[in-house]
């Protein structure tokens, strides 16, 4: 080798060396700091964790019901109306096709004797009496006196 040559070596080799150095002292910086972060414990609280009210469930007792008796139901009541009387003709009104049930005793318990059809005529043979919330009337068929029923007075208008 020429000494024209040789400083230009010198100076690569140096630049090489240089480099590696600084890359070497990189690699040790980091597993420095990453080695007391993984050894470092956790941050403590800053003061005592505040607790909380300790709720514990109980069995509470059920109170029991106490069984009351239940009154019978009232019979039927008779009552002033104004309108319609006992010897009046009605008609049955806004049942539309399912007609008026008509029944053995005033209410909606009592059983169905027969179908008055809207627009049947009938003859007011007994009543007022309430029962349900209702007014009942008993009717008589006006061709036929032995078909009878108690019919609820909201589907009955006076007819002459």
């Amino acid at each position: 080798m020429n000494n024209a040559t040789r400083p230009h070596r010198n100076l690569r080799d140096a630049w090489r060396w240089g480099c590696l150095g600084l890359l070497t002292l990189a690699i040790i910086g980091l597993l420095i700091v990453a080695s007391h972060l993984i050894m470092q414990p956790g941050a403590a609280p800053p003061g005592p964790l505040p607790t909380g009210e300790l709720l514990l469930a109980t069995d509470t007792p059920t109170p029991t019901a106490t069984p009351t008796s239940t009154p019978p139901p009232l019979p039927p009541t008779s009552i002033a109306s104004e309108g319609i009387g006992i010897g009046d003709r009605v008609r049955v009104s806004g049942t539309g096709a399912a007609g008026l049930n008509l029944r053995a005793t005033p209410g909606t318990a009592g059983a169905r004797v027969t179908i008055a059809p809207e627009d049947g005529v009938f003859i007011v043979a007994g009543g007022p009496q309430e029962a349900d919330g209702l007014i009942w009337w008993l009717l008589k068929d006006e061709t036929n006196p032995e078909r009878e029923g108690w019919g609820a007075a909201n589907y009955l208008v006076e007819t002459p």
